[in-house]
């Protein structure tokens, strides 16, 4: 592959990115927001976008398979030998800095009804597995139910995204869902 076939791949992997990141900030907000809304948050002409994406369900698609790609890949250096808790706080802080992407996939239970991509249910048994392995080290009272941890966790994951897109920096946000979390499932 040449130089320039290359530095082509890379400014197309860039557009793209650049459609799917702006679609994000938009449709976290405003699911109705025109693809000509997001062709300009994202600095492009319509007609790229649409080379990209051919009309607004490819778009949603793409973006629901990269959020969840990245919300999945959010486990990157959280070691399994870790306590759980810890390794639950990872999620969390990774979680706060996918913020858009978070309120996209989350903000409406029935936005993606339907769609062959979406699975409410994906992770989960997982999630409940490291709830479970955290409370049998000691990080969470045993009066908690896994339900609860869970619920909270997910809560303060979604509150910390709506908060750092308003008026809180990601890092402080980050920060107090974890430490709410911990208070919240202390023993």
């Amino acid at each position: 592959m040449t130089t320039t076939e290359q530095n082509e791949r890379g400014a197309r992997a860039r557009t793209r990115s650049a459609v799917l990141d702006a679609a994000a900030a938009a449709w976290a907000h405003d699911f109705s927001a025109s693809l000509s809304a997001i062709a300009l948050r994202a600095d492009v002409s319509r007609s790229t976008l649409h080379r990209y994406f051919t009309d607004r369900q490819a778009l949603i698609d793409a973006l629901l398979l990269d959020s969840l790609a990245r919300l999945e890949t959010s486990d990157d250096g959280a070691e399994a030998a870790q306590p759980a808790i810890e390794v639950l706080e990872h999620f969390l802080r990774a979680g706060v800095e996918m913020g858009d992407r978070v309120i996209f996939l989350f903000a409406d239970p029935n936005r993606f009804e339907g769609n062959p991509h979406w699975s409410a249910d994906d992770g989960d048994e997982e999630m409940r597995a490291l709830v479970d392995r955290a409370r049998a080290e000691g990080a969470i009272g045993t009066g908690i139910p896994t339900s609860w941890a869970l619920n909270l966790f997910y809560a303060l994951l979604y509150t910390a995204a709506e908060v750092s897109n308003q008026d809180l920096p990601r890092h402080v946000a980050a920060d107090l869902a974890v430490q709410s979390f911990r208070r919240g499932v202390a023993p």
